[in-house]
């Protein structure tokens, strides 16, 4: 039996709207299952502001978890602000607060939050099939680069004072339960640029291969780098010759989001948020898989394959756009 533990770190970070990056030393005594952050702070506008795409979720370019352990080191989250707040939408039905809207000169107090999840169930609170075994660590970092007023909020900002609050929720294991041997999820995000024609385009490094994936969270941008769900028409994964998934339309995978997510009451629009959509190779609601040996991660498994032998195909409707994902992948 895992005993809960639930605290938030007298350690926090200091954002002043300077590009910066902060390192604060997470603590490693027991399992880690969720890292919370919470963004409390002060905008002040010394005029009417031109909002940028996101404001605020920008002011946080990259989240990011570093481990160290054995010799080796490895980055096992890398996610922007304003990725990992839809991604986090998606999994909890809505989105965490956010107040971010402000354009007229004054002082604005403004907040967002988001969470780094290590379960492959979203929905259970007691899953630490792949928490972290912090323990079992010589560093376990979280490193978080800010962005600029200007690039993260928009124009006119006079100051922004904000601090980011670290809470985590962590499982405390018996004596005789071991974690050594759980596997490891990871969340690292990729971005590729599209060619300058229209049509189909094949890219052969959107994917991660070598492990079992889960999912990938899609989010299409213009060239000009505005989230847009007109980018592409359809979408094909295939491996090798053979069709995973086949000229999948881009509006009937935002369908099926609505249904395996139930996002349809909070979202706008078509109850998803423009641009972003999940390529799904699990199943969300029901993650693991009995086998006669007893319950298993479900997923794609990619061990052996090599570059290339997994390929996403896109129908493009325009030239250039920025194709950026979140994988969530398991190792082990």
């Amino acid at each position: 039996m895992v005993l809960k533990n639930y605290r938030t770190l007298t350690s926090t970070q200091t954002y002043s709207g300077a590009a910066t990056t902060i390192t604060t030393d997470l603590p490693r005594d027991f399992l880690i299952q969720r890292i919370m952050l919470n963004f409390n702070g002060v905008t002040t506008l010394g005029g009417t502001s031109v909002l940028v795409n996101d404001p605020l979720l920008n002011n946080v370019k990259a989240i990011r978890i570093k481990a160290v352990g054995e010799g080796s080191s490895r980055t096992i989250f890398d996610v922007s602000g304003q990725d990992l707040y839809y991604f986090n939408g998606f999994d909890n039905g809505m989105g965490f607060e956010l107040d971010n809207t402000d354009t007229t000169a004054a002082a604005h107090t403004q907040a967002t939050g988001w969470v780094c999840d290590f379960r492959v169930n979203k929905l259970d609170p007691d899953d630490y099939s792949v928490a972290i075994p912090s323990y079992l660590l010589s560093t376990l970092q979280l490193e978080i680069e800010y962005d600029t007023s200007a690039n993260g909020y928009g124009t006119n900002v006079t100051s922004q004072a904000f601090t980011m609050t670290i809470t985590l929720i962590e499982g405390i294991p018996e004596a005789s339960e071991d974690f050594s041997s759980n596997p490891l999820m990871t969340c690292l995000s990729k971005q590729l640029t599209g060619d300058a024609s229209t049509g189909d385009e094949e890219f052969d490094t959107f994917f991660q291969v070598g492990a079992l994936i889960r999912r990938d969270f899609l989010c299409t941008e213009t060239s000009a780098g505005v989230r847009s769900s007109a980018e592409i028409n359809d979408y094909t994964v295939k491996s090798g010759q053979i069709p995973l998934m086949s000229k999948i339309f881009f509006d009937a995978n935002v369908n099926k989001d609505i249904m395996n997510y139930r996002t349809a009451e909070v979202w706008d629009g078509l109850a998803l948020v423009e641009g972003y959509s999940m390529i799904d190779f699990a199943n969300n609601r029901q993650p693991f898989v009995p086998t006669a040996s007893g319950l298993k991660i479900d997923g794609l498994s990619t061990v052996g394959y090599n570059v290339g032998d997994l390929v996403l195909v896109l129908d493009k409707n325009s030239a250039s756009s920025i194709i950026r994902r979140i994988q969530e992948t398991v190792e082990g």
